[in-house]
């Protein structure tokens, strides 16, 4: 039975190999199924990519798009250094009339106390600074005290002394002891009552009227000490020019171009002789001045500051305003002309400029 069975087997597959060459088939094809070693699972062979979450927003999302900032102007100077004012108002101009001209607005100005005249203080000195006292009449020289920039009653002990460059310097004395100081730095102090009742000092602001209306350099050159010199500023938080000597009696012929400072709003710089700069503003708002006040600082409608730089106020004025019309109550201007007294003789100062600020 068995022999039957073997023989069997033997037919069967000696009819398949017969079959399969029939067909073409040289051998059968090996199939090959991946097992996992050790029957643990199969690993990929490329790392799936990683999907991020979709966000879920907290709030909504804007898509407006937002306008640019306003553009603001540079912020304007003010008396106290470093400081700086916010934005400046945009002007409005009136839209009634009811007069033919604006009346000007008495500004104080920390000027001069009361003071019975005699002796001298300090003048043209800020505020935070002081003036020193030193041991020989020389910036050089060792200082043995200051003095604050509104001290007062200051006796001089003896004859002043020049020395190069042309400052005067003055024995003074001080509790701790005696000694000099750069004149350029003093002024006499006078009170109010007898500043504005001088007859002198009338006379002396009627000259300067002639000198600027004629340019006559050599009659402003009589009207300013030629040491002390004459300070200049369009606009009171401009710096100063100083103009001494013969400097001052061809200021009217004069082509040097001097830095005035910025205007106002624009900040452009101003650059110019005398004649290019500040003679027209003198004889717009001095020489057609239509209000003057003694010790008295008079403006018309502005939105800046109005204020005299330090150190002027310790120099007696007088101020020349020019009203502004009540169509354009902005169209004003006002000259500040500080008037000291040196050595029993009155001199013209200073003259500051002032019209309204944006």
């Amino acid at each position: 039975m068995i022999k039957r069975y073997r023989y069997l087997v033997i037919l069967s597959a000696l009819a398949l190999l017969i079959f399969l060459a029939a067909c073409g088939g040289s051998e059968p094809p090996v199939l090959v199924v991946p097992t996992a070693a050790n029957g643990a699972a199969a690993t990929p062979t490329i790392a799936p990519t990683a999907v991020a979450p979709t966000p879920i927003p907290t709030e909504p999302q804007s898509t407006a798009t937002l306008p640019a900032p306003p553009t603001v102007a540079p912020p304007l100077a003010t008396a106290t250094p470093g400081a700086q004012s916010t934005v400046a108002p945009t002007p409005v101009a009136p839209t009634t009339v009811a007069q033919t001209t604006v009346a000007p607005t008495a500004t104080p100005i920390a000027s001069l106390e009361p003071t019975t005249d005699g002796g001298y203080r300090v003048a043209f000195v800020a505020d935070d600074d002081t003036l020193n006292v030193r041991r020989r009449p020389s910036a050089d020289a060792a200082v043995i005290t200051e003095l604050p920039a509104d001290a007062t009653g200051i006796q001089v002990i003896g004859e002043g002394e020049s020395i190069r460059g042309g400052s005067l310097w003055l024995p003074v004395e001080t509790n701790a002891g005696d000694g000099w100081v750069n004149s350029r730095f003093l002024t006499e102090d006078v009170s109010h009552d007898t500043f504005c009742a001088d007859p002198e000092v009338d006379e002396l602001l009627e000259k300067l009227q002639a000198a600027i209306e004629n340019e006559d350099g050599k009659l402003l050159g009589e009207l300013v000490h030629p040491d002390r010199g004459l300070r200049l500023r369009l606009n009171w938080w401009n710096e100063e020019i100083l103009v001494t000597g013969e400097d001052v009696q061809t200021l009217f012929r004069a082509q040097k171009k001097y830095d005035w400072g910025t205007e106002d709003g624009s900040g452009e710089e101003i650059r110019g002789s005398f004649s290019e700069i500040v003679m027209p503003r003198l004889e717009r708002d001095l020489l057609d001045a239509t209000t003057w006040d003694c010790d008295e600082a008079l403006f018309g409608n502005t939105a800046g500051a109005t204020v005299l730089p330090e150190g002027y106020e310790a120099v007696r004025f007088y101020s020349a305003h020019r009203a502004a019309p009540a169509e354009q109550e902005l169209d004003w201007g006002t000259w500040l002309i500080g008037v000291e007294r040196w050595q029993g003789r009155y001199y013209i100062s200073y003259l500051v400029h002032y019209r309204w600020e944006i």
